[in-house]
């Protein structure tokens, strides 16, 4: 018996977004970013709504990642330690004191950050 190959079905099957393996990937990092956005703090809210699902292909096939852009949803995942915070020469720091004051001034010691592991805490959702 000979095997005939379909090579161009065989690709949409693999590694086609459109595929029934990229449906699947696609639905799992849906997933995690629905269960990312219920656990990441919300402020502002703008960490919030920038996780996102990016689809795409990889020399092995395909990939999915789950992630913010922000420059500080690194920060926020995986915590800080204590550190300074210093103004920009000419401007100053504004803030709300702990008597409810407004602060200026222009340096500050931040106690650090708990880390919000918003991500790989959910990866368990679709691990088989």
């Amino acid at each position: 018996m000979q095997i005939i190959w379909n090579y161009p079905e065989l690709d949409r099957l693999l590694k086609s977004r459109a595929g029934p393996v990229g449906r699947d990937l696609h639905r799992r990092g849906l997933k995690v970013a629905t269960a990312a956005k219920r656990q990441v703090g919300v402020q502002t809210g703008a960490l919030k709504a920038s996780i996102e699902v990016t689809h795409g292909r990889n020399p092995t096939g395909q990939q999915v990642m789950v992630g913010s852009d922000l420059d500080y949803a690194l920060m926020h995942h995986e915590g800080t330690r204590p550190h300074v915070i210093i103004a920009r020469p000419e401007k100053l720091l504004r803030f709300t004191g702990r008597n409810g004051g407004v602060v200026y001034t222009n340096r500050v010691n931040h106690p650090g950050t708990r880390a919000n592991k918003y991500l790989t805490d959910n990866m368990y959702l679709v691990l088989v």
